[in-house]
């Protein structure tokens, strides 16, 4: 971490130099001391953790976690070798073993996944987890053996007290709730796992769909929220 001085005054240039159109003749000079912190960051870890806006705890829980790790994570996401695959999925699979709680053989993980810290996420062997997947791991995810979360999947563990008229609903605190999804199951596209809920092995949740409550082994659901379509049981 470092002091956020430097960073504040950053802030404060840009803004006169926006504010003066000046920044059309200086643009680069500015994005060189851009670079100049994202290189600091590489070679120290020196960073400012953002404050939490909403009163989530998540800057208390970044600061608990392995955070330059996670950052450096990030920042790889954003450079071209990220799109190299076969090195940039053997990459981030050395940073999931020290960042994740617990990492199985031969998981993969594509580009641009989220989450918050890592350290409350358990992924089972041959994991498979596309691009732009949201991994809300405030509280414990498990994902178990052989199942895929396809692109822009979201796994939420958290939700909002809605009951406590002195705040506003996006400062009046959370609840925290664990999600399981069992093994050699398929997550489709966009779908949302809501917190708390509990899917069952080989189980198939279809593409954009919201699943609200638990999910027994071998079933098909899809829908807003989901429901049964199918099941597909062994004989």
């Amino acid at each position: 971490m470092t002091d956020a001085s430097h960073e504040s005054d950053l802030l404060a240039e840009f803004e006169d130099l926006v504010d003066t159109d000046e920044l059309i003749n200086t643009g680069d000079r500015f994005m060189a001391k851009v670079n100049d912190l994202q290189d600091r960051f590489f070679g120290s870890g020196q960073f400012t953790v953002a404050e939490d806006a909403l009163r989530g705890g998540d800057r208390e829980l970044a600061l608990d976690s392995h955070i330059y790790y996670t950052m450096f994570w990030r920042m790889f996401d954003q450079t071209p070798a990220a799109l190299m695959q076969h090195f940039a999925i053997g990459l981030r699979r050395i940073l999931a073993a020290k960042v994740f709680d617990s990492v199985g053989a031969d998981v993969t993980i594509h580009q641009g996944i989220l989450f918050n810290s890592g350290k409350n996420i358990t992924l089972g062997d041959g994991v498979f987890i596309n691009r732009r997947v949201m991994l809300d791991d405030r509280g414990p995810i498990t994902i178990g053996d052989y199942t895929g979360l396809a692109a822009g999947v979201v796994v939420e563990t958290h939700s909002h007290i809605l009951d406590d008229f002195s705040e506003p609903i996006m400062f009046g605190g959370r609840t925290f709730h664990p999600v399981h999804i069992g093994g050699a199951g398929l997550i489709g596209y966009n779908a949302i796992i809501h917190a708390g809920v509990t899917i069952g092995e080989r189980v198939v949740v279809a593409a954009n769909s919201v699943v609200t409550k638990d999910v027994p082994d071998y079933h098909i659901v899809g829908g807003v929220p989901a429901q049964l379509l199918k099941v597909v049981a062994p004989e």
